[in-house]
């Protein structure tokens, strides 16, 4: 039996553009997810294999195989998920009172005024009717002036981390490596003390402090890889921590609080930063935080039906064997609020997709209700070193199939999403993904699912909608779409703040006639545009471009662009929060018709896109709303206008592109002279 601890802290900083001689950067810094270390048999016939929402670590071997290339065999080590079993689910954490907040400083906090937020956070996760598994602090105890210690079966909470702990809080988890039996009287941890009781001789059978002496012990019997037995949560000793969120850069105690025990559940990180169409909120579980946004953190305070459904069909109300799963008063059986569709990412090839984000989208609000990730991998150990590698496809890809669980009694779309880190990176979510991102799967556009799924749809934003009750529903397979992109941006991104006081703009990217006219002579159809955008100032709220459109024009003597004529016209498009935001034009084989003739009867014509915001809003910062991200190419095909103004060249460049799908259809010859 053996059991680890792997760390997986990260810090992501954003600084928008200086504008007007003003520095402004907003705090939006990674929040901890750590990972346990565990393993799993290759078949992934486990009950509490759910790979999607799970942190998740490479495992011990479990056989052996040869790979392409290679003469040696390796060992097979899959990656799975961590949980507690159900006898441990009734977690108990003691808080560390030797120290408390802003030690030092008139704005210190009170080891028990800390422990009494936590607890509060943890009574929401608990009150989740359809998720059986409990968190309470238990004890408050003072366990010396020093960092938290892993694996040693006490759930520390504490305010003390060590020098250099650049993170706001984490949540590091020990889990076994492999299926084990627990012995009676087995010393777990070498520290020279029994962490194994016999359950009958108890008369509990329960993960508990059983001899009252600080740490947890566990019943005798079989416990699966992957089962939790040590969790701490840490806040770092040097932020400055409040309790009320003001808006400053202290953060906001109860909010970490609540994202950090969902890593103690077991959970990964939400790409949900934006939950419907009038709420610009993320999910408690999205990585990143604005601490200079009080309703921002606020709004991490509450769960969202993300984590709702992912606590709950981790741990399912009334589907265990123990007597914290049985249905009690309050609680709702996971199958009566729940039901769970399955289904599977792939590309043209039949290649399994690790890590796509996939998506539940309720039709009544275009509200995310819930998600999870595709996909289950495995990584190869060299016998002779014991170094590990990844295979591309398909050796370490298993599958690219997901489940996820969806509230019963609604109308959903389902959609997926690269994590291509906007918003979010495979790095921050699991390793299954990191294995699909080395793989160069986090390169695909957003798309949503209808029964004619294929490789090449030119309507790839149409959806098929589905109406969940209480019977289970398979077969939701997508097929990433097999997209060309005319992009004029590179890499290096910035932000760019509309001039203060202006009510609206439009941005205008030129692309090369020439280059349109060699995709449409390929076969290639114009079918969508998009753009890199972004909700700082205020990020609990939501902005709509009014017009995003094609644009027939020539250029001025003096550089600009005349435009003469809008076609593909789209109203009313919701703006992602740092995410490509997607506008499919309407009849994209009329479109490529168009764009074509333009260019016959006008030698001079060129192509254009163009994206408007009309009644800009303004945040409290005293910012605008929205933002359009740009890079620093320096291209000169970008342009702006400001309150129906002058069409000026900007610096930079917009992110904005162009997308066409070509099908293998012959190609008219029109478009060949």
């Amino acid at each position: 039996m053996v059991f680890s601890v792997t760390d997986n802290p990260n810090t992501f900083v954003i600084r928008p553009s200086e504008k007007q001689g003003n520095d402004i950067m907003f705090k939006s810094l990674f929040l901890g997810a750590v990972c346990a270390s565990l393993s799993v048999d290759i078949a992934f016939a486990q009950s509490r294999d759910l790979p999607g929402r799970q942190l998740d670590v490479i495992t011990a071997p479990t056989g052996t195989t040869t790979l392409p290339g290679f003469t040696e065999p390796f060992n097979i080590s899959p990656v799975k998920g961590i949980f507690w079993d159900e006898r441990c689910a009734s977690v108990e954490f003691t808080f560390n009172t030797n120290q408390g907040a802003n030690e030092g400083t008139p704005d210190r906090i009170d080891p028990n005024v800390l422990a009494n937020v936590v607890q509060r956070g943890l009574n929401r996760w608990n009150r989740i009717p359809t998720s059986y598994i409990e968190m309470n602090v238990t004890n408050r105890t003072d366990l010396g002036n020093r960092p938290r210690i892993g694996g040693d079966f006490i759930n520390e909470v504490t305010f003390i981390t060590v020098p250099g702990f650049d993170l706001f809080a984490e949540s590091p988890s020990t889990a076994l490596l492999e299926d084990t039996d627990f012995i009676t009287g087995e010393d777990l941890d070498g520290d020279g003390d029994a962490d194994v009781y016999d359950p009958v001789l108890e008369g509990q059978n329960i993960c508990t402090d059983i001899d009252n002496d600080g740490d947890i012990e566990f019943p005798a019997g079989y416990y699966q890889a992957g089962t939790i037995l040590d969790n701490d949560v840490q806040f770092s000793s040097t932020e400055i921590w409040e309790l009320i969120p003001t808006g400053t850069d202290a953060v906001d105690v109860d909010a970490l609080t609540m994202h950090e025990f969902g890593h103690s559940h077991g959970l990964n990180h939400s790409p949900v930063n934006q939950i419907s169409s009038g709420n610009g909120s993320g999910a408690t579980m999205f990585p990143f935080i604005n601490a200079q946004d009080p309703n921002s953190e606020l709004a991490i305070r509450t769960l969202h039906i993300d984590e709702i459904a992912a606590s709950s069909q981790l741990y399912p109300e009334g589907q265990g064997t123990e007597p914290i799963t049985q249905l009690q008063t309050g609680d709702v059986a996971f199958s009566d609020a729940f039901a769970i569709v399955t289904g599977s990412v792939t590309d043209v090839a039949g290649t399994p997709i690790a890590g796509a984000a996939v998506s539940a989208i309720r039709n009544s609000d275009r509200a995310v209700s819930s998600l999870t990730y595709s996909g289950q991998t495995v990584v190869f150990q060299n016998q002779s070193n014991g170094s590990l590698l990844f295979s591309p496809p398909p050796e370490s890809f298993v599958n690219g199939n997901f489940e996820l669980a969806v509230p019963i009694n609604n109308t959903y779309e389902f959609a997926i999403e690269a994590l291509d880190g906007q918003p979010v990176a495979a790095g921050r979510v699991s390793l299954h993904a990191l294995i699909g991102e080395a793989a160069g799967q986090t390169s695909f556009t957003s798309e949503r699912w209808d029964s004619r799924e294929s490789a090449f749809e030119i309507t790839p934003d149409a959806s098929e909608t589905l109406a969940i009750g209480v019977t289970d529903i398979s077969g939701v397979d997508f097929v990433l779409n097999e997209e060309i992109e005319q992009s004029n941006a590179g890499s290096d991104l910035a932000l760019t703040v509309v001039a203060g006081g202006a009510s609206s703009i439009r941005y205008i990217e030129h692309f090369d006639r020439q280059e349109v006219r060699d995709h449409l002579a390929a076969g290639d159809v114009p079918f969508a545009g998009s753009v890199l955008t972004f909700v700082l100032a205020e990020s609990t709220e939501t902005f709509e471009f009014s017009r995003g459109a094609l644009a027939i024009g020539n250029f001025r003597q003096n550089g600009t662009p005349r435009i003469r004529q809008l076609i593909g016209t789209v109203e009313n498009i919701l703006a992602e929060d740092f995410s490509d935001t997607s506008i499919s034009f309407t009849s994209p084989a009329s479109l490529r018709n168009q764009i074509d003739d333009a260019f016959d009867q006008f030698p001079t014509a060129e192509l254009f896109f163009i994206l408007d915001i009309d009644n800009i809003e303004t945040a409290p910062t005293g910012l605008p709303i929205g933002f359009v991200v740009e890079d620093r190419s320096n291209s000169g095909t970008s342009f702006v206008s400001v309150d129906n103004g002058p069409i000026v060249p900007i610096d930079n460049t917009w992110v904005m592109e162009l997308r066409y799908v070509n099908d293998g259809r012959p190609v008219p010859p029109r478009f060949l002279d």
